[in-house]
């Protein structure tokens, strides 16, 4: 990816923050998205295209921004700063995969789309099977002239609200591929359901559904690297919205404890709750630094080097990030569990990163996988 200039990439951060701060109120914009039904996109949506956001990894020639990572972390860190429900990230990573994966004459038909907002996408990957189910990966057959696909996927990200998903699947020979399948079409069951922090996904059933393979001549090689570069920005990308609603989380909690009175006096008076306040914000420059490793690893073209990096990245991240959020709701007590304070959906949403990511135990995992002694 390439990256905006300095001065357009801040330019673009300076309308993203005052669209969120003048329209997307806490009490009332987001709870009026949060209310959105399954198959239905957010208003703030339509805001997010109003800006190009939706183009932003796009090239030029397709109608984007030609940006890079920092600028989709820049992105995502306002998005989680504000709490913002929507399927931004997984059109992103869509339009890496398409750019990657697809043919020219791919790229040109539906990066277009993605720039303009006229088409949607999620990113259908997890295998897992729901529960009483045997596992069974998703499975592409070539069926005249074109692609049919039977399987099911878990938890895709807004999926009954997309008009296209972004299908890996596994072909005759063994090897993967993507498919771009039509998500309204009746071979596909999407069944809606809400994550902890009350937003959509849904499980997906591909009954002989119709697809579209994206046809550019990868190696099992250059599939593989492709799979490790998306993974690798996907968690710069939550790295970043993890250290956005951190700090909206301890902005909160710090003018709490100055405005709420004990006996008789504020609460930040007192020294033992200074202290909490000052360990946050230690945590808080470590998860600036997590999302700093994390945009350095996708520059790294060693495959090796890179997943390592954004594992410890991501152990980081998600290490610091939990603590900052559990103190959060810690310093307001009771309160900040109740639906009118921010801070207890900051953490709902930081546990939903932690399962989508695998949090820390999944970046262990890793390391211990790179680790040397390991080859």
């Amino acid at each position: 990816m390439t990256t905006l200039s300095t001065e357009d990439s801040a330019s673009l951060g300076e309308a993203l923050q005052r669209m969120l701060r003048d329209r997307y109120g806490f009490a009332d914009a987001r709870r009026r998205d949060i209310a959105t039904p399954a198959d239905a996109l957010p208003r703030v949506w339509a805001w997010l295209v109003e800006l190009g956001l939706t183009g932003l990894v796009v090239p030029q020639a397709q109608g984007g921004f030609s940006g890079g990572v920092a600028d989709l972390q820049r992105v995502q860190r306002e998005l989680g700063r504000a709490l913002v429900v929507a399927p931004w990230l997984g059109v992103a990573l869509g339009a890496q995969v398409i750019r990657h994966a697809g043919t020219p004459t791919q790229q040109a038909a539906w990066l277009g789309g993605l720039a303009d907002g006229s088409m949607t996408i999620a990113l259908a990957r997890d295998d897992t099977p729901a529960p009483g189910h045997a596992s069974a990966p998703t499975l592409a057959l070539a069926s005249d002239g074109g692609w049919r696909i039977d399987g099911r996927k878990a938890n895709v990200l807004h999926a009954a609200a997309v008009s296209h998903l972004l299908v890996s699947a596994r072909l005759p020979d063994g090897a993967q591929a993507w498919f771009r399948v039509e998500a309204t079409q009746t071979g596909i069951e999407r069944q809606p359901h809400r994550l902890v922090d009350q937003s959509w996904c849904a499980d997906v059933v591909f009954k002989n559904a119709a697809a579209e393979r994206l046809d550019a001549p990868l190696s099992g090689e250059g599939r593989a690297a492709l799979s490790s570069q998306l993974r690798t920005v996907e968690i710069a990308a939550y790295c970043a919205e993890m250290a956005g609603g951190a700090q909206a989380a301890l902005d909160l909690t710090a003018q709490y404890l100055r405005t709420r009175q004990q006996f008789g006096q504020p609460l930040a008076d007192y020294q033992a709750l200074r202290h909490r306040i000052a360990e946050m914000y230690i945590a808080m420059e470590q998860l600036r630094s997590a999302e700093e490793l994390a945009l350095a690893a996708t520059e790294f073209d060693d495959t090796v080097t890179r997943e390592r990096l954004a594992a410890q990245a991501q152990l980081v991240g998600c290490e610091s990030a939990t603590w900052i959020q559990r103190q959060a709701i810690q310093l307001h007590g009771g309160m900040g569990m109740t639906e009118a304070f921010a801070v207890g959906h900051h953490y709902r949403r930081q546990l939903v990163i932690n399962a989508l990511t695998g949090g820390e135990p999944a970046a262990v995992a890793v390391l211990a996988r790179l680790a040397p002694e390991a080859a």
